[in-house]
């Protein structure tokens, strides 16, 4: 074939990245990326290469050149090829050891095709690179958009996916959700980078282009990715947000030296992106199913009617260990112009991504958070408080304002116990609601307020209340004075006087005035037990009823 001179800036690397399969092997490594290949040229015969091939031509070699008895030809031939200034050979078999070690003494650049590609066709992807660049990266682009639907379709998965994207681009590819947790990362082996800073570089939402940080705004953005310097030396990524629906549901990376990130990386990163959506959106399909499978079991379970031979058979649909103690922990929102449910469970997820125990997390009704909280053993509740405290730290740092209200109870020592716990940690979160805390309440530090709960709204017990503390906050509404606050210092401090007084900031003889009111507003002399114990118990009702604010 015929030799022409074109002047173009298609290296061996670019050959290798846009026209020939990914599964060409590259003999002489990466240190020939950067050859420049001036042209093609598919020789006949072993007989006048001068005459077939120029200097800066990838010079091809059909099978049956490399078969015996042309394989001594062959090997007596590479040093008037590397003499010749070729930029590399293409071949079509798999090289002798002898050729081989031949050619890297030469070194001379050795590619060898895979078998599923013909001499015609890869002269024909060839030419076409070198004719036209920007045709050939959008051909290969969606010849790799392709390849990874199909890699999807097989269930091959994310990790695979990034290594076919490594490959093609000899970049470092990453793949992160929504909470830029890594999903799959691939690192080609020239690369020197410290992977460990890179991570905790993307795992900082800062470094994100700001257009990204809103995920509906990156769905919504017409430009398809964005290009910027990493604050490590000399690195630059492509970013691509990967968006199922109407937000992004990750962002696809492309990472290598600033100067080296080209038109193939782009297009690889706007389509990996789509190819990615297309992982993504099939993994929460399928953990959208599960995760109704096992919300289906859990609120059965909890509901307390389940047979226990129907809890043991359908216990592996939670996914989870269920043989180990847990703690039951129940959150929601306090108020009334909340924050919705969705977002609460996004900080509860960002929490449990750094806790050290297992935790099952579902939305029982839509009305609150259930967290089952796997211990180490039956003593180990502080564990429980700890999840508790961080979440409640990380509510009040991404939603200042809101308020968060929980209960918690346990340890539950089989699954079977799971319906009592969830009852007990349910009460508790009321108890706490109504009596205005703003801290999980623990369902065993409630003492006389777990069987108060139980009564309160007995109509005997709400009249009683009624009677016995009704005309003391009638009269501080009245008066703007502050009788039932001064009666449950006092019961607070066990009926002494000067503490008492000290809480209220008030005189002693101020106290003991009010205390007199009080006696005679009631009807209860605090100097008799009976009556005094009626008196605390009715103030307890009071407060349990929710329009005693």
């Amino acid at each position: 074939m015929g030799n022409q001179s074109l002047a173009n800036d298609i290296t061996l690397g670019d050959i290798l990245r846009m026209s020939l399969p990914l599964d060409t092997v590259c003999l002489a490594g990466s240190r020939h990326a950067n050859r420049p290949v001036r042209w093609v040229a598919q020789i006949t015969s072993w007989e006048q290469l001068p005459t077939q091939v120029a200097t800066g031509d990838l010079v091809m070699v059909s099978a049956n050149l490399q078969n015996s008895p042309a394989q001594l030809q062959l090997k007596q031939s590479l040093a008037a090829l590397a003499a010749l200034d070729v930029a590399g050979l293409l071949m079509f078999a798999p090289l002798p050891p002898a050729v081989r070690e031949k050619s890297l003494q030469l070194d001379l650049a050795v590619l060898v095709a895979p078998s599923h590609i013909s001499p015609r066709e890869a002269h024909r992807a060839i030419v076409s690179l070198l004719l036209n660049r920007q045709t050939a990266a959008n051909e290969r682009s969606l010849q790799l958009y392709r390849k990874l639907s199909d890699m999807s379709r097989e269930g091959r998965g994310l990790p695979e996916m990034t290594a076919v994207m490594s490959r093609l681009t000899g970049k470092i590819i990453v793949v992160q959700d929504k909470r830029l947790e890594i999903r799959a990362i691939s690192v080609p082996d020239s690369s020197d980078v410290d992977v460990d800073l890179l991570t905790a570089v993307l795992q900082k939402r800062e470094h994100l282009p700001e257009k990204l940080r809103n995920r509906k705004a990156a769905a919504r953005a017409q430009q398809s990715y964005w290009q910027q310097l990493l604050p490590i030396e000399n690195m630059g990524r492509l970013i691509s947000p990967i968006v199922s629906g109407d937000r992004a549901r990750g962002y696809l990376s492309v990472i290598g030296p600033a100067d080296q990130l080209d038109l193939l990386d782009s297009l690889t990163a706007e389509h990996g992106a789509a190819a990615c959506a297309l992982e993504m959106a099939k993994a929460k399909a399928v953990s959208e199913a599960k995760k109704a499978l096992r919300g289906d079991f859990l609120e059965g379970l909890l509901a307390g009617t389940m047979p226990e031979k129907e809890i043991k058979r359908l216990a592996g649909r939670l996914d989870h260990d269920t043989k180990q103690p847990h703690a039951v922990l129940i959150f929601t929102w306090a108020g009334q112009d909340t924050p919705s449910l969705r977002r609460l469970e996004t900080a509860v997820n960002w929490v449990l991504t750094n806790h050290s125990r297992a935790t099952l997390l579902h939305i029982y009704g839509d009305q609150h958070i259930c967290l089952f909280q796997a211990l180490k053993d039956a003593d180990d509740m502080e564990i429980a408080h700890t999840l508790a405290r961080r979440l409640g730290e990380q509510v009040s740092n991404d939603n200042p304002g809101s308020k968060l209200i929980g209960g918690l109870s346990g340890p539950a020592h089989t699954l079977a116990d799971w319906p009592r716990m969830y009852g007990e940690a349910l009460q508790a979160m009321q108890l706490g609601q109504r009596l205005q805390l703003s801290h999980v309440v623990d369902f065993n530090s409630l003492g006389v307020y777990r069987l108060l709960g139980q009564l309160d709204d007995v109509p005997v017990v709400r009249t009683f209340t009624q009677q016995v503390i009704g005309p003391l906050v009638q009269y501080d509404k009245d008066h703007r004075s502050a009788l039932v606050q001064t009666l449950d210092a006092y019961f607070n401090h066990h009926g002494n006087i000067s503490q008492t007084a000290e809480t209220l900031y008030i005189h002693r003889n101020t106290l003991l005035y009010r205390l007199e009111r009080i006696q005679e507003l009631t009807g209860h002399d605090l100097a008799r037990a009976n009556m005094r114990l009626a008196l605390h118990l009715a103030l307890k009702f009071w407060q349990l009823q929710s329009d005693s604010d």
